[in-house]
């Protein structure tokens, strides 16, 4: 049996305001598969469990049709639903104790469908409901207990064993393991599995995306009532096409993540929808996001656009504009104007030779708009080349550039001023990249004063304040006419960051920006500029030859090797299972494992075959006649003839 949603909708009257939850909402839920809804709180998540099974409040209006296998469900015929309640349709609701009534015993509560619709006796229905409770692993002992005398992963078997006692066809899961223990979640991923073997339909409503990846094939995410993306489970943190998506698997402690956890920028919280006269939710008209900083005052934000633009770290103007509809993109569906994430920065084929040394060997990489992507690798691998090529300041001898979808070789030419205002760069010693003779002022109003931004010296001044109080330095004017010499480390690097950020560039380039900071201060700059990519929305190319500094703040790292990536993806599968020899040694060396880091002699410049190979405990024939090249392999790219699998 299945469960199909189809563009549903749901209004919560508030007086002259309205509460839109849901616009649209369209679910396939097949027997044998569950679906994982995910999303912020206040996104409409509870509302469509509550809603397929007509338990909405008196102030909802609702429109749009739920069919269970096939059959439309009739919400205005409340005998109906109660016979197709835990009969056919049921729910595990969140709250755990809070959902249970708290004067019955745990074992009267999971009796009474059997007796509401199977017409037992109360006899024989707590007879049914012992047998089940304790096949659901609640002990006997505990039957006869009311829910606050329980843990709460024993409430979560008692609602569990309400929810399925009757052998209901779909059953709807609403945070199943919220606040419950990494043993208890495995208990009920197993009630999961077993439910899907036996051909069972689930809707899963969680917070908790790696549970929902482990168990669900689908993963449905809701934002503000509306499903931003459909993808495959598996493909949540490795492989999302819309920015929410990203955003929201960076903001989860998942044990697969490797970097710190990010949030979201800004706040939505609800979708007001104000309303001149009376009627039913066809004639609401006017609707605005309501957030803490703002209050409706009369001023409606047009009701066309996307809902995430301005949180988004790819919006455009046209993002405001129009309807923006769900869009099928590889095996995804995808509500954005732009089909999915966008690339921001794409190199072609690059190369750079400095005489006879080729510092950078022909290479291909995209950076998508809103990520991190670190570059790791030993000294002399072409980091920092890459890293100059990448924001313009150095030209390859070959190979193509493009930033943001323009060829930056012809843009620079036009005008490499524009170019250069959405490219900030952090130079790796900041000692050096400063003139020694400017000020902090003067050190970070130059781009302005050369982009000719600002002309007013009062703008141009509160501009460099706002900016180093961003970057939590002082504002006070004795510290704007200090001179780098008069700062430690820290201050001038973040003296440094606010310089690479006056501009509010779209894109940083960070080259070893905290290789001169003691590990305190280098702790502090990192969290700063994970803050900023955040709140600024920036895309960010860091190059370190840390790696164990790169699995903190990067989404996906990149390993260089005698000028050329050999291995690159999210940065917590080349972690944890790096497939790359070089990738393995360089992580075995940050665990201070440095014996088999010394073997060999460091890489060689050579002209054929493998540059590792001299140090490869893996190297065979072939290693020393054909450089291998980067191919697809468990979700990352790899250039090795031999991987570890």
């Amino acid at each position: 049996m299945s469960l199909d949603i189809i563009k549903f909708n749901v209004i919560y009257r508030d007086g002259d305001h309205s509460i839109q939850a849901l616009e649209d909402v369209s679910l396939e839920i097949k027997a044998g598969q569950c679906v994982a809804l995910v999303g912020e709180s206040g996104s409409g998540k509870t509302t469509l469990g509550k809603a397929c099974l007509g338990l909405l409040p008196a102030n909802a209006d609702h429109k749009g049709e739920v069919l269970l296998d096939g059959e439309e469900i009739d919400f205005s015929d409340e005998v109906a639903l109660n016979r197709l309640r835990w009969k056919r349709l049921s729910m595990v609701f969140q709250d755990g104790a809070a959902s249970l009534n708290p004067v019955h015993r745990i074992i009267d509560q999971v009796a009474e469908p059997l007796i509401q619709h199977e017409g037992l006796s109360r006899d024989k229905a707590r007879d049914k409901a012992t047998r089940f409770l304790e096949e659901i692993g609640l002990s006997k002992e505990f039957h006869n207990r009311y829910p606050h005398q329980l843990s709460g992963g024993q409430v979560q078997r008692g609602l569990l064993a309400m929810a399925m006692i009757l052998d209901p066809a779909v059953i709807i899961l609403d945070e199943p393991t919220s606040a419950l223990d990494a043993l208890t979640k495995g208990f009920v991923a197993e009630v999961i599995r077993e439910a899907k073997g036996r051909g069972k339909a689930l809707l899963l409503i969680t917070h908790d995306l790696e549970f929902a990846m482990h168990n669900a094939e689908i993963m449905a995410v809701l934002y503000l009532g509306q499903i931003m993306e459909t993808l495959p489970a598996d493909e949540m943190l490795s492989h999302p096409l819309h920015p929410y998506t990203m955003a929201l698997g960076r903001s989860y402690p998942a044990m697969e993540t490797a970097r710190d956890l990010g949030g979201i920028r800004g706040d939505a919280f609800y979708r007001i929808i104000h309303q001149h006269g009376h009627g039913d939710a066809a004639q609401y008209r006017h609707a605005h996001i309501q957030v803490p900083k703002l209050s409706h005052s009369g001023v409606h934000a047009p009701p066309t656009g996307c809902l995430f633009h301005d949180r988004c770290t790819q919006a455009i103007e046209s993002c405001t504009e129009g309807v923006v509809a769900l869009e099928k993109v590889e095996d995804h569906t995808v509500r954005c104007l732009r089909r999915g994430i966008v690339t921001m920065l794409e190199l072609k084929g690059v190369t750079k030779r400095y005489g006879k040394t080729a510092a950078l060997n022909p290479l291909d990489l995209n950076v998508r708009s809103g990520e991190l992507l670190a570059i790791v690798g030993e000294t002399g691998s072409g980091k920092t080349t890459l890293a100059m090529i990448a924001a313009g300041v150095i030209k390859p001898n070959q190979g193509r550039r493009m930033f943001y979808g323009h060829d930056m070789d012809a843009w620079m030419k036009k005008d490499h001023k524009s170019l250069a205002k959405k490219v900030g760069v952090i130079y790796q010693n900041p000692a050096e990249s400063i003139s020694h003779r400017f000020s902090v002022y003067e050190a970070v109003a130059e781009p302005l004063t050369i982009h000719g931004e600002k002309k007013d010296h009062a703008e141009k001044k509160e501009l460099v304040k706002s900016i180093l109080a961003d970057v939590h330095l002082s504002t006070d004017d004795a510290f704007l006419r200090r001179y780098p010499h008069e700062l430690n480390m820290g201050a001038l690097q973040r003296v440094c960051l606010a310089r690479a950020l006056v501009l509010s560039p779209l894109m940083l380039i960070a080259d070893e920006p905290t290789s001169s900071l003691d590990p305190s201060v280098q702790a502090k700059v990192l969290k700063l500029l994970l803050d900023l990519q955040i709140e600024r929305g920036l895309t960010m190319l860091f190059v370190s030859h840390d790696i164990g500094l790169a699995r903190k703040i990067s989404d996906r790292m990149g390993v260089m090797l005698a000028g050329q990536l050999v291995e690159i993806g999210p940065s917590s599968l080349v972690i944890t299972k790096p497939l790359h020899p070089y990738t393995k040694l360089l992580i075995e060396s940050a665990r201070g494992n440095w014996e088999d880091a010394s073997e060999g002699g460091s890489t060689r410049q050579i002209k054929i075959g493998c540059p590792f190979r001299f140090r490869c405990p893996r190297q065979q024939e072939i290693c020393a006649r054909e450089a291998p090249s980067l191919r697809l392999l468990s979700n990352r790219h790899v250039a090795c003839h031999f991987p570890y699998t």
